[in-house]
């Protein structure tokens, strides 16, 4: 739109052209498209370079100011392969095969999906998000579509979901804080940035939220209903999973810029981008953490009863878990998600530890469902993982409560779950490898490109 809007700004101003600019190349757009709008071309390649834009300006008299423009959108298959980027490629990419045998969680239930997710709301946005809103401890979580980036659709019978694939949905580090956000702005939020998607067509829009599972959107009403699991109210105010930057300018997001803007003595605005968490590091932690739970009781990973649950241990329960394979890099996060004193071996107070930073782990300790672990439900859930109780278990459940209950109510509240959890949030030792060309690659590819360039001019 700002495009055409700038083609016909310009519109009779060129010299012996229709436009001032007789050709428009766009960027940042995710759809292709090639369009003449007020005498000028304008052309967009999309995302994901899968197309390739071929513009020709021709100047047909020598020292005349007029031009003929001609443009062409071609799939980059139509072009042979040049054998010195692909020998690149195909080094860097040895890494993503292995990122590939290295799984996040089992794909169960409905298929996963990303497509389309600028316009309406998908499998995979739910999934992350509230893996997210549990990570951060929070109410509830949004994410803009723009940070989800893979638009696929996974196949129905996919086994796990990889780092690979995580690496394709979030590519950017899209730091996340929480927020006390009222129920009013939450909504009028959620609504702002879905409201292009009822438009007819659809427009889409890397504003629009995608939602933890604990909130409920209407489309026949557009209307934010539940969050948190219940019915919206929009007095309270819920703490929120989202990206610090939505707050301040990205995407425009009005409800939230103009709340923002009126309560910043509510929070450090010039700290909290620093203190975001990277949402793809979240997510490694959160799932390595989650496999931990899936894995079994103490006992049932640790082989030859040594006391202590090792690397090897891990490497095997894991690749029973997930029923194939698993890749290093897997089983040191995992590890690391648990090993707190850094000795590489996973202790019983360890194994307990890490269960409580587990969203699904403190649902199943709550016994009788009331949102609040008392002390004989935690006993209870600690038995189930290490067996008996005797006074080396107990000391355990003491310190760890003791650290959870600091008002020592002989409960602890969702809220003494929140701020436990955030003071012992570290993902420094969270490993996601990228795959980067170095800068002498670069160059000789450079170099490559302009010497056949220059021989196809001559030849």
């Amino acid at each position: 739109a700002l495009d055409r809007a700038f083609a016909e700004q310009f519109k009779g101003a060129g010299v012996d052209n229709d436009n001032a600019f007789p050709l428009i190349i766009g960027a940042h757009d995710h759809e292709p498209y090639e369009e003449h709008v007020a005498g000028a071309h304008i052309l967009k390649t999309g995302s994901d370079a899968k197309n390739v834009g071929i513009c020709d300006v021709v100047w047909p008299d020598k020292g005349s100011k007029k031009v003929e423009v001609t443009t062409k959108l071609e799939p980059v298959t139509s072009f042979d392969e040049d054998p010195d980027v692909k020998a690149i490629v195909e080094k860097h990419q040895s890494v993503l095969k292995e990122l590939d045998t290295a799984p996040l969680f089992l794909c169960e239930g409905e298929p996963l999906t990303s497509k389309d997710n600028r316009v309406q709301q998908t499998s995979l946005g739910t999934k992350l998000v509230s893996s997210l809103r549990d990570a951060l401890g929070s109410d509830c979580c949004v994410l803009n579509a723009g940070s989800i980036r893979g638009n696929k659709d996974y196949e129905a019978d996919k086994k796990y979901f990889t780092y690979n694939d995580l690496k394709t949905e979030v590519p950017f580090d899209s730091e996340m804080v929480v927020m006390p956000l009222p129920g009013r702005v939450l909504a009028e939020t959620v609504k702002f940035t879905r409201a292009k998607s009822f438009l007819d067509p659809p427009e889409s829009f890397g504003g629009y939220m995608q939602i933890s599972d604990d909130m409920v959107f209407d489309n026949a009403t557009q209307t934010l209903t539940h969050a948190a699991g219940e019915p919206l109210d929009p007095d309270r105010v819920y703490t929120v999973g989202l990206r610090f930057i939505v707050m301040t300018g990205v995407d425009d997001i009005l409800p939230l810029m103009e709340w923002a803007n009126a309560n910043k003595h509510l929070f450090p605005t010039d700290a909290c981008e620093e203190m975001g968490r990277p949402a793809k590091l979240v997510l490694v932690d959160y799932f390595s953490k989650a496999i931990w739970y899936q894995m079994g009781a103490f006992s049932e990973i640790d082989e030859g009863k040594k006391g202590f649950i090792s690397r090897e241990d891990v490497f095997k329960r894991a690749e029973s878990h997930f029923g194939s394979a698993v890749a290093k890099i897997c089983v040191d996060n995992i590890m690391r998600a648990a090993d707190v004193n850094k000795d590489g071996m996973i202790s019983q107070e360890e194994l307990m530890r890490v269960h409580f930073m587990n969203a699904w782990a403190r649902k199943d300790m709550d016994l009788n469902k009331d949102g609040m672990l008392d002390r004989g439900e935690v006993e209870e859930f600690t038995k189930k993982i290490l067996g008996e109780l005797g006074e080396k278990e107990s000391n355990i459940i003491d310190r760890i409560f003791a650290e959870l209950d600091k008002e020592q109510k002989g409960r602890v509240e969702p809220r003494a779950v929140e701020a436990w959890i955030g003071s012992n949030f570290n993902l420094e030792s969270v490993a996601v490898p990228g795959q980067m060309l170095d800068r002498g690659e670069i160059n000789a590819v450079r170099t490559r490109l302009k010497e056949n360039s220059e021989k196809e001019a001559k030849g």
